[in-house]
């Protein structure tokens, strides 16, 4: 019996016990919609991680914190970290770079419109501080280091500020000049917003534009600068320069008479939140596993109940030449074309969930060649895996009891 021929034979047979066949299916429809859903979820959160919340930025990153034991130090307009404790960081071997934030009130403001009013909800207009070369840029450039060494009044803003400003042209605001604190600052780039999350909290993740630090000092009184990041370099080793740059504020820092400085682990603390983010995909996986061996049980018992149940079909086959092979591809088949209709199910829910869940979330869940591979390399095995005994005891049957 040719290949093709035995393949329709086994949806014939599928087809003859709807009922049976649609029950034994729906744990696989369910496995396999789990799997695939709690897959694509968790690539996609990775994704928007680090796009939008910005999770890498903080790999290879220590958080330096200040806290003064009176609590006038900041009523009496005080730095928490000055210029000459960024620079003993900056000279330590293997720091990459040092920055700093101002979470002020200076809104920015284009024309009449003040960036609060146009799309700064809820947000702090937090301004990243700048000496080096700024982040990546969707439109213009980044800021550089000539920015500081020049003083050039400059401004890099996010995507929110561009939109709200220039709601169909973002782009165009290239060139121009928009108002912070009532000074003009000309816009040379337009960078993606940072989406700050409540997962990863950190001046990081509301920083709304990058100024040139001496720009906006030379404009603002910035107060408040209680944690700075530093940024090491990939050749160095975080841990042993981390420390020194902690031992180095302990004693020489500006204020280590008035309070006390304290480091924050902020690439231990992404780490720890990607680990949290695997152990629940992993768990909640291995829940759609349990389901899908629990399918796997249910064909191979149907299986068995069609072997008992076409004893005869089977006796006829092998009285007309059928071989023990034919008999076993029979049965095989039968088992996987069960699993990959019940796979090709649980796929296309796993799909309209993912697009309901991009709906109504910042998630991007999309179907990929990845997800695609595995849900119908799970149908296959199971279909093969759990078919594989009913169809080998069908193969061995005897001619004789089969025809009686």
């Amino acid at each position: 019996m040719r290949f093709s021929e035995v393949w329709k034979t086994s949806f014939k047979a599928i087809g003859k016990n709807k009922r049976r066949s649609f029950l034994t299916m729906i744990g696989l429809i369910i496995g396999v919609s789990a799997v695939i859903t709690v897959f694509s979820i968790g690539r996609a959160f990775e994704n928007y991680a680090s796009e939008f919340i910005g999770l890498d930025q903080f790999d290879g990153s220590v958080g330096y914190t200040y806290t003064p034991k009176n609590g006038d130090f900041y009523e009496n307009g005080l730095d928490a970290f000055t210029e000459e404790d960024i620079s003993k960081i900056e000279s330590i071997p293997g720091v990459q770079s040092v920055s700093y934030y101002d979470n002020s009130r200076n809104g920015i403001r284009y024309a009449d419109q003040t960036f609060d009013d146009v799309g700064n909800d809820g947000r702090w207009n937090c301004f990243k501080l700048l000496k080096n070369e700024g982040s990546d840029v969707l439109y213009g450039r980044p800021l550089q280091a000539s920015d500081y060494y020049n003083e050039n009044p400059v401004v890099v803003i996010d995507q929110t500020a561009a939109k709200a400003i220039k709601k169909e042209e973002p782009e165009a605001l290239i060139g121009q000049s928009i108002k912070i604190g009532g000074h003009l600052f000309e816009v040379v780039g337009i960078m993606k917003d940072r989406n700050g999350g409540s997962i990863v909290s950190t001046s990081e993740d509301y920083v709304v534009a990058e100024v040139p630090e001496n720009v906006y000092e030379h404009y603002f009184n910035t107060e408040d600068r209680s944690m700075i990041q530093v940024k090491i370099k990939q050749t160095a080793n975080v841990k042993n320069v981390s420390k020194e740059a902690e031992e180095t504020l302990k004693k020489y820092g500006t204020w280590k008479e008035l309070g006390s400085y304290k480091s924050e682990d902020l690439a231990g603390q992404v780490d720890q939140l990607r680990m949290l983010l695997t152990s629940i995909t992993l768990l909640i996986s291995v829940i759609g596993g349990i389901s899908l061996f629990i399918s796997g049980i249910g064909v191979m018992n149907m299986i068995y109940i069609s072997v008992s149940e076409r004893t005869k079909e089977i006796g006829v086959r092998r009285a007309m030449g059928g071989t023990k092979g034919n008999i076993m591809m029979q049965f095989l088949l039968e088992g996987i074309s069960l699993t990959l209709v019940g796979g090709t199910i649980g796929y296309l829910i796993a799909m309209l969930l993912g697009f309901a869940i991009s709906m109504f979330t910042p998630l991007s869940v999309r179907p990929d060649l990845f997800t695609v591979t595995l849900a119908f390399g799970l149908s296959v095995v199971i279909g093969i895996v759990f078919s594989w005994l009913p169809a080998k005891s069908a193969a061995k049957k005897d001619i004789v009891s089969l025809l009686r």
